[in-house]
């Protein structure tokens, strides 16, 4: 009862949520009426200032047609022209005639038409004839203008010095061609008359700006001489500014120095000036503010009558469910026995109340019975059955008794048979575990046996390598000599060569002593011949040819002993150059059967190196395996003394499952 204290009454409730929901409707049904009149009158303003600004625009626009219309009477006078039309003929007055007959119509200008001062200006702006007080040149900017339109203009400020007046230009034809230019400052009257009239609440202004954004007009003429439009539209007014002064046609709603300002805008036509309305939104707020007042206080009436209805409707219902809550929270806090207090309301509450005693009473029935099915379950007895009626939805009470039931006595019963094979098992585990740890423990001897077979094994390959290599060492040292001696062979080949090729010059030059020999014993011949023709004069000649002879025979006999020496040295060398041809062939294969082994000594190394490296693989292998059957020998000691401790928990098991009444072959 205590958890579940009332806080709060149902009364004030209802009260309070149907006041809040009441209040939240009509607060959002008031911001958004206040809301939407706002708006409403927004749009209302600025649609009716837009219109305001254009018809307030053409006014001022009419305004200056008609000053423009006074300028184009002056300009096309026909006494300021310097050629007369009189009787069809043209007539070319003098120079004192035309001055005075201009400078009347200046003077009849300024007195009718209200002007400060009118003049004549030549083509480069300077003064030609003119009123007291026209200035001797033109300003700089409005005489470009003017030049540049060379028709009506109007010049775009109003400020002369430390009056307002506007001022007008207009050139005058003559022959189509522009002789001079007229130039009138009208007074200022005729704008503020135009600003004056303008209605625009109890404290809206108008004015009218240049494209400069200086303020050419306005009521006040201390506002004008001031010439900056910034201050007027205040710093949240930028970009409504920029549109008023490139001639847009537009009304915008803004916030100068904390009130909100409604503007509208539309520019003269014919110059270069916009006319602009402005008007505080607090001339029109009070009467959105009365209308809106007006409906809250209807609202807030209504709202009165509306909570004390609710709140006599909330204490007719309050009071019966009061007691049915007070019943269900002493049952929500464990109470079966209290009787709940019947409602004659006839209604739902009634109902209520009923049912409440209903539900209490067969709440009770239904602890009783399942109270005493868990009490046989607690006391071993799973054969128990739930004995009460169970109606509607707590009939799944009785089949979640079922169901426990039935659950507890399959689970048991598995428990029993788990129980029986479980003993089986860790009795067979028991000895399987001793058998595993006799062939861990040969495993281990026989890995250590392999790891000194692989170690003797790597040793023997350790001194075939080095055998190897020695090997290797020597059929190269072979291969190198057999190559230099390849080397020397060729070099006396090409000695052989060099030495045939000069035995074949040998014979060739004893071939020609031969043929010397020859020719001299011809020669000699010759001279004996002549010798014994000239008798004893020639006895000293015979003497030398006969020497001569015999020299010739000499040389003959030693070149035919010379070639049958080279004829015999060229056959040695022969004979020579093919047995070197043939050492040089032995010698050559021995190289070759020696790179050969060279080959194979190599390959035979990297085998062997193989088989060191593959060993040492083996043997880091093989010490992994080792290792591995030290922990299978561990593992099996601790599985032996896993399954004996295996066994006594099966026993205790069947031991705690034979405690239970079952039901066998249990169904519900």
């Amino acid at each position: 009862m205590k958890g579940n204290r009332i806080r709060r009454g149902l009364n004030a409730k209802i009260l309070q949520n149907t006041i809040f929901n009441i209040l939240t409707v009509v607060l959002v049904c008031c911001v958004i009426m206040a809301y939407s009149m706002q708006s409403l009158s927004n749009d209302i303003l600025l649609d009716n200032l837009q219109p305001m600004a254009r018809q307030s625009a053409k006014t001022v626009e009419a305004n200056v047609h008609m000053l423009a219309d006074r300028m184009m009477t002056i300009a096309g006078d026909s006494r300021i022209k310097s050629v007369v039309e009189i009787g069809g003929e043209q007539i070319r007055p003098g120079s004192e005639a035309l001055q005075l007959s201009r400078q009347a119509v200046l003077t009849e200008a300024a007195e009718v038409y209200e002007l400060y001062h009118i003049a004549f200006y030549d083509k480069n702006g300077t003064l030609i004839q003119g009123t007291e007080a026209a200035p001797e040149t033109l300003a700089e900017e409005f005489f470009s203008l003017l030049q540049e339109t060379d028709n009506l203009t109007t010049d775009s400020t109003t400020v002369l010095g430390d009056k307002l007046g506007i001022t007008m230009g207009m050139p005058v034809k003559e022959d189509g061609e522009t002789a001079l230019y007229v130039v009138g400052v009208f007074k200022y009257d005729v704008l503020s008359d135009v600003l004056g009239s303008i209605n625009v609440g109890k404290h809206g202004t108008a004015w009218i700006v240049n494209r400069e954004g200086a303020v050419v007009g306005h009521t006040d003429p201390s506002v004008v001489l001031a010439g900056n439009t910034q201050a007027l539209f205040g710093g949240s007014g930028k970009e409504e500014f920029g549109r008023v002064t490139t001639g847009e046609t537009g009304a915008v709603e803004f916030s100068v120095d904390g009130e909100t300002m409604m503007t509208a805008f539309s520019p003269v036509r014919g110059t270069c000036w916009s006319l602009v309305i402005q008007m505080p939104k607090s001339d029109y707020n009070y009467l959105i503010d009365s209308a809106v007042l007006a409906s809250i206080a209807a609202t807030a009436a209504v709202l009165l009558l509306s909570i004390l209805l609710v709140l006599q409707l909330a204490r007719s219902i309050s009071k019966p469910v009061r007691q049915v809550t007070e019943r269900m929270v002493a049952l929500s806090d464990g109470d079966l026995h209290t009787e709940v207090t019947p409602v004659r309301s006839r209604d739902e509450v009634e109902v209520l109340t009923h049912t409440l005693a209903d539900t209490v009473e067969s709440v009770n029935h239904y602890i009783s019975d399942i109270r005493q099915v868990l009490k046989q379950v607690a006391d071993g007895n799973l054969v128990t059955e739930p004995q009460g009626d169970y109606r509607g939805d707590f009939a799944m009470i009785k089949e979640s008794l079922y169901d426990i039931i039935g659950f507890l006595n399959e689970t048991i019963l598995g428990f029993r048979g788990a129980a029986v094979r479980l003993a089986g098992m860790a009795e067979q585990l028991s000895g399987q575990s001793g058998q595993l740890h006799q062939a861990s423990l040969e495993q281990n001897q026989s890995a250590e046996a392999l790891v000194n077979e692989v170690s003797h094994v790597k040793e023997q390959l350790d001194n075939v390598s080095e055998s190897t290599m020695e090997t290797h060492t020597k059929t190269e040292e072979i291969v190198r000599c057999t190559q230099e001696a390849n080397t020397r062979m060729a070099a006396l080949s090409e000695a052989m060569d060099a030495i045939s090729t000069n035995a074949q010059e040998i014979t060739k030059i004893a071939k020609v002593i031969d043929d010397i020999s020859f020719q001299t014993s011809i020669l000699a011949l010759n001279a004996s011949v002549e010798a014994a023709r000239a008798g004893s004069a020639g006895q000293g000649f015979a003497v030398v040819a006969d020497e001569v002879r015999e020299l010739a025979a000499k040389s003959a006999e030693a070149a035919q002993h010379a070639t049958e020496m080279v004829d015999n040295t060229r056959t040695i060398i022969s004979n020579g150059v093919k047995l070197t041809a043939d050492t040089a062939g032995s010698l050559q294969d021995i190289s070759s059967v020696s790179t050969q082994i060279s080959r194979i000594s190599d390959r035979l190394v990297a085998a062997v190196q193989g088989q060191a490296n593959a060993l040492t693989v083996m043997e880091e292998r093989i010490e992994n395996i080792s290792d591995i059957a030290d922990r299978n020998l561990q593992n099996a000691g601790g599985t032996e003394s896993a399954s004996g401790l295996l066994a006594k928990e099966a026993e205790a098991l069947q031991d705690q499952v034979k405690k239970f009444v079952l039901k066998e072959g249990y169904h519900r």
